[in-house]
C-alpha cells in the first residue's frame, strides 16, 4: 500500500500444472493395471500403519508467514481464488503463537525483561458471511472476534476510518483502541473479494505507541490483493477419432 489512499495493483496468474507419471516400458504380453487396481493399491498404501498423510499446499500456503514473512490468506469458496498478503519486517524476529487464534508477535527493539513489549498481528479471514461489506466485516473482526477471551476479551473502539483501495477493491483503514488494562492501540485493514472479505490487524500496548505505531503501519500498508486465476488446461485430441460421430452411440 504505497499510499492511504491506494495500493499498487498486482496480478498474478496461477499455473495448473499436469503432472505425468513415467514408468519403464511394459511387456508388450504384460496387461497394464485396471484403474480399480490402482485405486486398491493406493488404498492399501494409505492405510498402513506406517503411512504418513503428507502436508496440502493450501496447509502449507496457509499456515502462517512464509521464511520471507509474507503472509497470505486465501478465500477458495468459489473459484477463483483470492488472495490476501501483508508483509512483516525482516530485521525483526517474528515468531506464530499456537493457540487461537495464533498472532504473530513481533518483539519491539527495546527492553528485553519485558515479554509484553510486542506487536501482535492477527489475520481476519470471512468475519461475518461471504456477503459482509468491508465496514460489516471490520465490525465483526474488531468490535466481535476481539471481545472473545482468546483476543481481548473487550471489543475495540473505532478511532476513524479512511477509505482504500486494495488493488481496486473497496477497503477500510481503521486505528481503533482496545480499553483493557493495559490499553492497546493498533491499525486495520479489511478488504472485499467476491469470496467474501478477509484482512488483518496489528495491536499493541499504548505504552509502546513510539515505537510500535509506524511499524504496524507499515505492515498494513503493505497489503496487496489478487485473483487467483487457474491457467486453461491444454486440450489434447484422442489418438485415433473415430470417422463416424455415430460409432460413439
Amino acid at each position: 500500500m504505497r499510499s492511504p489512499g491506494t495500493i499498487r495493483v498486482v496480478f498474478a496468474i496461477v499455473a495448473i500444472g499436469c503432472a505425468c507419471l513415467l514408468a519403464p516400458a511394459q511387456d508388450s504380453t504384460t496387461p497394464a493395471p485396471s484403474l480399480g487396481d490402482l485405486a486398491r493399491k493406493t488404498r492399501r498404501e494409505n492405510s498402513s500403519p506406517g503411512h504418513v498423510r503428507g502436508k496440502t499446499l493450501e496447509d502449507e500456503e496457509n499456515d502462517g508467514p512464509d521464511t520471507t514473512g509474507v503472509w497470505r490468506v486465501r478465500l477458495c469458496t468459489r473459484t477463483p481464488c483470492y488472495e490476501l498478503s501483508i508483509v512483516l519486517p525482516r530485521e525483526l524476529k517474528w515468531t506464530r503463537q499456537k493457540e487461537e487464534p495464533r498472532a504473530v508477535l513481533i518483539p519491539l527493539p527495546g527492553v528485553q525483561e519485558d515479554a509484553g513489549r510486542v506487536i501482535r498481528v492477527y489475520v481476519a479471514e470471512s468475519p461475518g458471511s461471504i456477503y459482509s461489506q468491508p465496514d460489516q466485516a471490520k465490525r465483526t473482526f474488531l468490535q466481535g472476534w476481539f471481545a472473545r477471551p482468546e483476543y481481548f476479551g473487550r471489543a475495540a473502539h473505532i478511532d476513524f476510518d479512511q477509505h482504500v483501495s486494495v488493488d481496486g477493491a473497496f477497503g477500510i483503514l481503521s486505528y481503533f483502541t482496545v480499553v483493557t488494562t493495559p490499553k492497546y492501540r493498533g491499525v486495520s485493514v479489511i478488504t472485499s473479494s467476491p469470496n467474501g472479505a478477509y484482512g488483518f490487524a496489528c495491536a499493541f500496548r499504548e505504552q509502546d505507541l513510539s515505537a510500535a505505531l509506524s511499524i504496524c503501519e507499515a505492515i498494513v500498508k503493505s497489503t496487496r490483493a489478487q485473483a487467483l486465476v487457474p491457467a486453461p488446461l491444454p486440450a489434447y485430441e484422442p489418438d485415433d477419432p473415430p470417422d463416424d460421430p455415430q460409432e460413439l452411440q
